[in-house]
């Protein structure tokens, strides 16, 4: 995990106020991660975290540029990426859930890991259709898969009907 050891922000003696961060993101970094979807990229991340009495925000801009597979034609697919999302950091030495916007640390905590925060920004700024497209990303799907994925397509429609199965389904239709 040394890949991520420049992402871990220390808070002790951080004064109240905003304190910018900025993060290089990379191949390395995805490597450290287990998801298929996100192998490579070039990211800057844009960190302000604004330190309060009892809590710290924390807001992250990411852009640059993803690499992905495109869900049409399964192609290698480079997008654009630009996301901003916020997470809270409360202190507490009570019991409490975490959830999605809120994270809660004990008091005696001097440092936060962001690299987990940083690549839930990133996957969650990801359209959830992604695919080739001229206007966008200036690139096209592979013709001959797509070509190929409507030949399948015809071969399964022009397929013939087991007549055991035409019989059933007129018995659904003939319900009174």
């Amino acid at each position: 995990m040394d890949a991520l050891s420049d992402y871990i922000i220390p808070i002790v003696g951080l004064k109240l106020g905003d304190h910018p961060y900025q993060f290089k993101v990379d191949g390395k970094f995805f490597e450290e991660f287990d998801n298929t979807e996100l192998e490579d990229g070039v990211l800057d991340v844009d960190l302000v975290l604004t330190k309060r009495p009892n809590l710290m925000e924390l807001v992250f801009h990411v852009k640059g540029q993803i690499e992905t597979f495109c869900d049409r034609c399964g192609g290698a697919l480079e997008l654009p990426l630009e996301h901003k999302e916020m997470r809270i950091i409360k202190f507490s030495q009570e019991d409490f859930n975490n959830t999605d916007e809120i994270l809660v640390l004990g008091n005696d905590e001097h440092e936060i890991d962001v690299s987990h925060m940083i690549y839930e920004t990133i996957a969650l700024g990801l359209p959830s259709r992604r695919v080739h497209d001229e206007s966008v990303n200036g690139e096209s799907c592979d013709q001959e898969v797509l070509d190929k994925l409507s030949e399948y397509q015809e071969k399964e429609e022009s397929e013939d009907v087991d007549d055991r199965w035409s019989a059933l389904k007129k018995l659904l239709t003939n319900k009174e």
